[in-house]
């Protein structure tokens, strides 16, 4: 028997140096099967579009698959639209636990807004590696000024619809962007963040004393067995939820949801797969 690496079906891979972060990412693209001959239109590929959304997904080595497999299989029943997946991750050697421990201790410095000295201490002792936190600002510019120039200069994307999405610290760097870019994404997807120690409030306060509008879609969202007497995710998030109701924001559409019985790890499918269903929607036939 031959043994291969397993790979999804049309999609590729691409290294990019960022000179923002100095930090090397592994790019993984997965197209929709439209996208290369719309003019065989026979089901379930019989609406192509001229430009696709774009989702952008922070954590991707981990949960990449994941998230073609679910927009490509709403997307058959017609409901959503299929989407480009630009899944940004980083490079991985062929041990699974180191590979893990590396992808860790680099994200962690990507999605955190802020510095977090005792995060760095505890994590750097378990992943037995440098762990820094505070890299997120950077990270986005990354994102805006390098990764969105080449995915849209090479693809037939939708600048109108471009989605984030993130969970638990790519949940944080989610609603990090919706305030420090407001409009560079179209939906924030925002799956059990940690808002507190990086004082996502009050981030949150400063961008209402500046603004009135905020044009956004975001599904906020967390596992109802996440609340605890240390950590009270839920009553947490919930809090954040009603500030940006209370807010009145124009343009902010907010959809809050808790999925009971569901911890921190179990959430992640159930709330991707929601949140994708509330930014991929099919607008009209033609999109």
């Amino acid at each position: 028997m031959t043994v291969k690496q397993a790979t999804i079906l049309a999609s590729e891979v691409r290294m990019m140096k960022s000179e923002f972060t100095g930090r090397k990412y592994r790019i993984s693209i997965a197209l929709p099967y439209a996208y290369f001959n719309p003019l065989d239109k026979s089901y379930p590929f019989e609406t192509p579009l001229k430009k696709w959304p774009v989702v952008y997904l922070t954590d991707s080595n981990w949960y990449f698959g994941m998230v073609t497999d679910i927009v490509r299989s709403m997307a058959w029943c017609g409901a959503t639209t299929d989407a480009i997946i630009v899944g940004i991750g980083y490079p991985q050697g062929k041990d699974p636990k180191e590979a893990w421990r590396d992808w860790y201790a680099q994200r962690t410095n990507d999605l955190t807004p802020v510095r977090l000295e005792k995060d760095e201490q505890d994590e750097s002792r378990q992943l037995k590696r440098k762990v820094r936190t505070g890299g997120a600002g950077k990270f986005l510019q990354f994102i805006k000024q390098e990764l969105m120039p080449v995915i849209e200069s090479g693809f037939n994307t939708d600048p109108k619809r471009r989605i984030l999405v993130g969970h638990s610290d790519g949940g944080l760097f989610a609603a990090f962007a919706l305030f420090k870019e407001p409009g560079l994404f179209d939906s924030y997807i925002i799956g059990s963040p940690g808002l507190v120690s990086c004082n996502i409030f009050k981030v949150e306060e400063q961008f209402a004393k500046r603004h009135k509008k905020l044009h956004a879609k975001v599904h906020l969202w967390v596992g109802g067995s996440e609340e605890s007497t240390d950590d009270p995710k839920v009553s947490i998030i919930g809090r954040f939820g009603a500030i940006l109701e209370s807010r009145k924001y124009q343009e902010l559409s907010l959809v809050r949801q808790v999925f009971a019985n569901e911890n921190h790890c179990e959430v992640v499918s159930p709330g991707f797969q929601a949140g994708l269903k509330m930014a991929l929607k099919k607008i009209s036939p033609n999109q």
